[in-house]
């Protein structure tokens, strides 16, 4: 695992990810690049995912908040996040099994949870077209 600051236009052969590294969600793992974040970069597609939803589950589990700091926005720094990924690659070196478990189960809560998001999306849009119906 490599991590380090993300320049834009900068172009990444080999697998990779990018964490985002200010606000009150630094440390979320993102496919698309954005203007504040680290890059990942892993040797092969296997390890990109296995880490992908390692700090998937620790920005959920909010294990980077107590590394943020910064007055009016708040931030992590490249070496705390990397702090936070080794305690957790150490820990999870000798339960690779349950880890894999909980890793699908995330995939799973994920997706049930983007599902919900369009079911709410689709309800306020409803509520919109009865408003506009009546009132037009």
């Amino acid at each position: 695992m490599f991590i380090k600051t993300h320049k834009l236009n900068q172009v990444i052969s080999k697998p990779h990810f990018f964490i985002l590294s200010k606000g009150n969600n630094s440390g979320k793992p993102l496919d698309a690049a954005c203007p504040n974040c680290f890059v990942c970069i892993c040797k092969t597609e296997e390890e990109k995912q296995q880490l992908y939803w390692l700090f998937y589950g620790l920005w959920q589990g909010s294990f980077f908040h107590p590394f943020l700091t910064g007055s009016v926005i708040s931030f992590i720094r490249l070496d705390d996040l990397k702090k936070v990924a080794a305690m957790a690659l150490e820990k999870i070196i000798f339960n690779q099994e349950q880890f894999t478990k909980n890793i699908s189960m995330l995939q799973l809560l994920d997706d049930k949870s983007k599902f919900i998001m369009e079911q709410i999306n689709l309800i306020k849009q409803a509520k919109k077209a009865l408003m506009y119906q009546v009132l037009k």
